[in-house]
């Protein structure tokens, strides 16, 4: 006879929906729990089923697909049939060792961190929907974010011989510190931030920051004390920094160091292992990577071994990223899957490559650039200061009107004509946005500025006739 079982070990003949001796639910049970009777399996058993495609839960979630597996249980793909059938991501919550008299312990323990992550809104964060008990096994749903991780996506570069730059790296901290901001204002670390916690979203090319280790503490904890007594340290070798490691000490500064690490893993394509000194425990990522000083300065600042030294925020650091240079917020040059669900296509993101030659270089512009620039041509021996072109100091050369304002003029027409280009190709821009938003401003001081100057000029030239109708009149 064919019996199927629950988790408690309660043996129900196959097709049953719900166990006749305690009442759990036995949907989903059928995949890979069907045994003959007789056959052996542990009463204590905490996980006696996989739940494989097309598995139920509660009456609502439908297994598609395992996502993958760690210490806390597995994570799965599933279909929302209570929300238009919308792909959620359902965790287990439940450590494979745990025993089943903690079961209530790990429920309070969970729906306290349950409690942390439902106030979370943020759209680089995926929502928590709810926390639900099946049996002896909890399960947290989360919203499914498309695309592929950072990690994922080294991979494939590293494949071709390449990695990440410095230009990415500087718009991936510029996306993601505004989200640890944010948490870290509500009180929340990360405590595993590293490229596989992180993905690219395919519908826009946003970093979306996954997997918080509350929820995995727990879990770990709670398998530490059933097996040893003493509670698990959460973090990723390498990545979290060694008072996190050691004594469990997680601090804004904490999650500021594992996304340093993050970034040199991207630019380097190597391990952290691979990167630092077993013996001094010195990092070595600088003989591997040619940084720009801002940069470079940052990142040591952020992976210094002692607390007190890194930056405390991430609004430090983002002021520092701000006063110079910020590549554009759309426009990365990450791989993201495009066309068919199945990811056979690859197309590579727009690049923003402002800053890279100078204006006689063949740099191509991107097609919203090109144009005549009123600012220019205004004011050119202005202009060219802050845009860095600097073939506008020419418009200087006929400051005496020597030269009968042929060099200015001349300046002028040029700028106006090719200013959009070369400012472009000779100077770092935020975006296209920021870089025409720069332009307006010049265009609007420009006119504002001449308008000035002709009024001044109507009304010198008004009192220079009513001096002189004055005097031929012989008003007083």
């Amino acid at each position: 006879m064919i019996l199927i079982k629950c988790s408690n070990g309660h043996e129900n003949p196959a097709g049953s929906r719900f166990c006749a001796s305690c009442g759990e639910s036995l949907l989903g049970t059928s995949a890979g729990t069907l045994q003959n009777k007789g056959a052996s399996a542990p009463a204590s058993q905490a996980h006696p089923f996989e739940l494989l495609p097309g598995t139920q839960l509660r009456n609502r979630y439908i297994i598609l697909r395992q996502l993958g597996q760690g210490g806390f249980g597995k994570t799965y793909l599933a279909e929302d049939t209570g929300r238009f059938n919308e792909a959620v991501v359902l965790k287990e919550l439940i450590p494979s060792l745990l025993g089943t008299g903690a079961i209530e312990k790990a429920a309070q323990l969970f729906e306290r961190e349950a409690v942390t992550l439902h106030k979370l809104q943020h759209p680089q964060i995926p929502r928590f929907w709810e926390l639900f008990r099946e049996g002896k096994r909890l399960f947290l749903v989360q919203e499914w974010v498309e695309g592929e991780t950072f990690d994922a996506l080294l991979r494939k570069r590293v494949q071709r011989g390449e990695c990440f730059r410095e230009a990415e790296i500087v718009q991936l901290f510029c996306q993601l510190l505004p989200v640890l901001s944010y948490l870290h204002r509500l009180g929340v670390i990360h405590r595993d931030i590293s490229p596989d916690n992180i993905i690219c979203r395919e519908r826009d090319g946003m970093p979306v920051l996954i997997d918080f280790g509350g929820v995995k503490q727990v879990a770990l904890e709670l398998a530490g004390v059933s097996e040893s007594g003493s509670a698990t340290r959460l973090g990723k070798s390498g990545y979290a920094p060694d008072e996190q490691m050691r004594l469990g000490i997680a601090a804004p500064h904490s999650d500021l160091y594992a996304l340093a690490v993050t970034a040199v893993v991207l630019m380097t394509g190597k391990q952290p292992q691979e990167l630092i000194d077993p013996l001094s425990m010195d990092w070595l990522w600088e003989k591997q990577l040619k940084l720009s000083p801002k940069l470079k300065g940052i990142l040591t600042r952020m992976l210094a071994q002692q607390p007190v030294e890194r930056f405390q925020s991430a609004e430090e650091i983002l002021q520092l990223l701000d006063s110079k240079w910020v590549p554009p917020a759309t426009q990365l040059s990450y791989t993201v899957s495009v066309g068919s669900k199945t990811g056979t296509h690859a197309a590579p993101a727009p690049v923003n490559n402002s800053g890279e030659g100078g204006i006689f270089s063949a740099t191509p512009v991107p097609a919203e650039i090109p144009g005549w620039n009123w600012g220019a041509f205004l004011l050119p021996g202005f202009w060219c200061l802050t845009n860095h072109v600097w073939i506008g100091l020419i418009a200087w050369v006929d400051i005496t009107l020597v030269t009968g304002g042929l060099p200015s003029l001349t300046v002028a027409f040029i700028l106006g004509a090719k200013g959009n280009e070369w400012a472009w190709k000779s100077r770092r821009w935020k975006s296209v946005a920021a870089f025409k938003s720069h332009q307006r401003a010049w265009a609007t001081a420009g006119c504002l500025i001449w308008i000035l100057i002709l009024l001044a000029v109507l009304l010198l030239v008004f009192g220079i006739v009513f001096l002189g109708l004055s005097a031929i009149m012989g008003w007083d």
